[in-house]
């Protein structure tokens, strides 16, 4: 065992000494790293955040405070952005405005109903594809197809004749008038079978009902397009601060996700 102090004086030995620096390396490091990861996240985001960042303050609390408003900190909004001319609190407001409406309109976690039963999360879009795609009644796994007749057919038809994964294949529906698959894009066989799905399992859903899920799923899909296309249409209804938004934030999202 190696003892804390030199055998022949009370003066800490050189081992110890090497330790403690050593020690007070390692939680430098630490200290840095916790400092240095909001402000990292926080500037991928945007151009503007950069801008912000630079253009405000070197205060990492201060950024990674505003990266987190919105986010369910309890800050003050009025607190930081006090010292920020006209100019600059209009480019926080506007981040601020993008976070809250992406978050209610790009779904996360696991879908209520059928999330658990399928194993499926908004949070893994490509996983989700490849357990829903297999129930598609045109493109499924033999022996796990769902084939709708009589009124479920309709249903199923009626549902896939009002959207489309048009961003990728430029399809105006998931289906043609007899019911079969309008394209074999990898998004709308994930549709077109969890819209089978749900009809054949879940009666409790109502059309408007399955329509909404696939366009939820549709926002993970295309989140660039489906988001721009969203805040055109706040736009055009008179929704302020809109304009910042689109000229800044929607064009560093991804166009795609999951794979075709």
């Amino acid at each position: 065992m190696v003892n804390s102090l030199d055998e022949s004086s009370n003066i800490p030995s050189p081992k110890k000494k090497i330790s403690f620096s050593f020690l007070i390396f390692i939680l430098g490091l630490a200290l840095g790293a916790v400092l240095i990861t909001p402000i990292a996240s926080f500037l991928t985001e945007s151009d503007l955040s950069k801008k912000i960042v630079q253009d405000t303050t070197q205060d990492s609390c201060s950024i990674s405070n505003y990266s987190n408003l919105g986010s369910g900190q309890d800050f003050s909004q009025s607190e930081f952005i006090r010292d920020l001319d006209q100019e600059k609190q209009k480019e926080v407001l506007a981040y601020l405005k993008f976070k809250e409406i992406r978050s209610s309109f790009v779904p996360t976690g696991v879908p209520m109903v059928y999330g658990q039963e399928l194993d499926i999360s908004f949070d893994k879009v490509q996983d989700a594809i490849n357990k829903v795609r297999v129930f598609g009644p045109t493109y499924g796994e033999e022996g796990k197809k769902i084939v709708l007749t009589d009124a479920d057919l309709e249903r199923y038809i009626s549902i896939g004749s009002k959207i489309a994964c048009e961003y990728c294949c430029s399809v105006k529906t998931l289906v043609r008038e007899d019911g079969t698959a309008a394209c074999g894009c990898a998004h709308s066989i994930m549709m077109r079978g969890l819209t089978a799905y749900l009809i054949q399992n879940h009666s409790e859903f109502s059309d408007e009902q399955i329509l909404n899920e696939l366009n939820a799923w549709k926002a993970t899909y295309f989140p660039k397009q489906t988001f721009s296309e969203k805040l055109s249409e706040m736009e055009k209804a008179g929704e302020p601060g809109i304009k910042e938004i689109l000229d800044e934030f929607p064009d560093f999202l991804p166009q795609m996700v999951g794979g075709c």
